[in-house]
């Protein structure tokens, strides 16, 4: 918590030259972070370490006339302003110290339901600091009045008693209280030191310059004041505390805070990734359906023609491309698409394939027998390229497969056992025949035939 830090004045924490320019300290932190927005905002994790720790202290800050005598003025003030009620709110009290004490245990969950709202970085924070604090003693509230009768500016002393260090050390804190309708008060963090330093959350411009002004108010000063002279002392006093409170825990909020960072960059990567993928998902679905679509709008449109002559069927728009198959004179097919003097047709139901469109056309041959289909009974079977003629019934000497297209590799509709009858529809020069078997219609090796 950074005690002091939101209270007291020239508490910017920055290291100096003998010039008294700044070379480092919480503004450079917060510079830090918000030039790594987009590593850091990623989890919501912002960067602390050392330096805000140093802030909740007491600080390392050259306070300017720190051995000037500066008198402490509290209730007693008289000026136009007004002045600090100390402890005057029973109900406030109680909820600093309610506040104190889970914050000592990293109670976050308590703390949630005191201060609202806490983000996940100053959660994580607590967890980290806790682990180096016994508890806060002696705690007072010094309250003026916020923007309303509902609100307050308070301004929290206490001492802070690290484990294993017999010293406890002051610190002081500003909070903004608010009342709710039932009368109970709790802490409005967006005016926390967390927030105000790491614009996690938007703040009303109203509270924010109402704080400036409180900030340097005579009796205000006065205070912070004469805690940052009791806290020199005091970690003048006790090595044993200055080591705690310079080099020990300082450490370990370095350490988180790089955890932190690199689990920021983490997640942005993961989230760029997962970002990534849904894309990918998204356009391949759109992909699908793109060409689900453009096959249905095929179909709908598709023809069906007929072969003008013996014409080869070839796996793409080119008379140099692989041969899938024939038609034969009069044999009709589905034309799919007409383009650049090629068709493409549906051929053996699924595969597509090619012909030159010279050798197609809509309309059926006149007085043919497309050679699809059976022959007549009392007709005799024409004789194919292959020697067996259309409709010859051939039983099956030793078990053989069906296949959807002509080729050894091609998918396989069945086994046909020795025994079992197929019927020729053709047979063809690249040694296959198309024969149906049952009520499937495929190809077989014509060497297997005879």
């Amino acid at each position: 918590m950074d005690n002091q830090g939101n209270d007291r004045k020239n508490a910017s924490n920055t290291n100096h030259t003998e010039n008294g320019a700044p070379t480092g300290g919480l503004d450079g932190v917060i510079d830090f972070c918000r030039n790594h927005i987009g590593i850091i905002v990623g989890t919501g994790l912002i960067l602390i370490v050392v330096i805000m720790l140093v802030a909740v202290l007491g600080g390392d800050s050259k306070k300017e006339d720190s051995n000037a005598e500066t008198e402490t003025v509290l209730n007693e003030t008289e000026t136009e302003e007004e002045v600090y009620a100390k402890d005057a709110y029973p109900e406030i009290n109680q909820l600093f110290n309610a506040y104190y004490a889970a914050y000592a245990k990293g109670d976050v969950d308590m703390l949630t339901a005191l201060a609202d709202p806490i983000s996940e970085a100053e959660k994580s924070y607590i967890s980290v600091f806790s682990q180096y604090v016994s508890k806060y003693k002696n705690i007072s509230c010094y309250t003026k009045k916020g923007l309303d009768d509902k609100s307050f500016i308070v301004s929290v002393y206490l001492e802070i008693k690290f484990k294993k260090i017999k010293t406890t050390v002051p610190g002081l804190e500003r909070f903004y209280v608010r009342k709710r309708d039932d009368g109970t008060c709790y802490i409005d963090n967006l005016y926390g030191w967390f927030n105000v330093k790491m614009e996690e959350f938007e703040m009303d411009p109203q509270v924010s310059a109402l704080l400036e002004e409180f900030s340097q108010q005579e009796d205000v000063a006065a205070l912070q004041t004469d805690v940052w002279q009791k806290y020199e002392t005091t970690l003048a006093s006790d090595e044993a505390l200055k080591t705690m409170v310079e080099t020990t825990v300082p450490a370990a909020i370095t350490v988180w805070g790089s955890d932190q960072v690199a689990a920021a960059k983490k997640a942005e990567e993961e989230q760029a990734a997962a970002e990534e993928a849904a894309k990918k998902a998204a356009e391949e679905e759109a992909a699908k359906k793109a060409e689900e679509e453009k096959k249905a709008a095929e179909l709908a449109s598709a023809v069906t023609v007929y072969a003008t002559d013996k014409v080869n069927v070839r796996a793409d728009a080119s008379e140099t491309a692989d041969v899938l198959g024939q038609l034969e004179a009069g044999a009709s097919t589905t034309r799919l698409e007409e383009k650049d003097g090629w068709s493409r047709i549906d051929y053996n139901g699924g595969t597509e394939g090619y012909v030159k469109s010279e050798y197609l056309s809509v309309e059926a041959p006149a007085g043919d027998t497309p050679a699809e289909e059976a022959p007549a009974e009392n007709e005799t079977p024409a004789s194919s390229s292959g020697g067996l003629g259309e409709g010859t019934v051939i039983t099956i000497q030793e078990s053989v497969n069906l296949r959807k297209s002509m080729g050894e590799d091609a998918e396989k509709l069945a086994t046909i056992f020795a025994g079992e009858k197929v019927t020729v529809i053709m047979s063809y020069a690249e040694g296959w025949t198309k024969v149906t078997y049952g009520d499937k219609t495929g190809f077989i090796k014509t060497d297997l035939l005879q």
